[in-house]
């Protein structure tokens, strides 16, 4: 009896990261397959940052975007776009995601790891932490807005 204290209080004690509301809410299967098409999308307009491909993404950015930038500038889809086709990106590596989603609005909360070759002058890794916000829009999700910020390095 006591060790099954000692290990339900040890267990406790120990980090969690689902929240208060995800321990006592009953799992909802149809809220985890609209995480996973967020993270999807995202996935998505990750890869085609790296190659630039413009098509997919003016189909993902929505109309009303905006991009807060950690210089205080906020700009809009075209600025965006115009902004990653002319990046010299060659790689990036998303980590620590983590999706809250509310209706037809999700945020998306994540590492990037950004590696950029300029010819002559090697490579680069930009390290930034990230918001990115999705709407459905007719059941398709969009990029509303990204917010991003350098991070401390590991």
């Amino acid at each position: 009896m006591r060790i099954a204290a000692l290990l339900a209080s040890l267990l406790g004690a120990l980090p969690s990261t689902a929240t208060a509301q995800e321990r006592m809410a009953p799992v909802d299967p149809q809220i985890h397959s609209e995480e996973a098409r967020v993270l999807a999308i995202e996935d998505e307009y990750v890869a085609a940052e790296v190659t630039r491909d413009e098509a997919t993404l003016r189909r993902i950015v929505d109309e009303e975007f905006r991009f807060n930038s950690g210089r205080g500038i906020t700009t809009g889809k075209e600025e965006l776009i115009q902004g990653v086709l002319k990046m010299s990106m060659v790689g990036q590596t998303i980590t620590e995601r983590s999706v809250l989603l509310e209706g037809d609005v999700a945020l998306v909360f994540g590492t990037s790891e950004i590696v950029f070759a300029k010819p002559g002058q090697g490579q680069s890794t930009s390290l930034l932490r990230y918001t990115a916000t999705y709407v459905n829009r007719e059941g398709q999700w969009r990029m509303l807005a990204l917010q991003m910020q350098p991070r401390a390095s590991k």
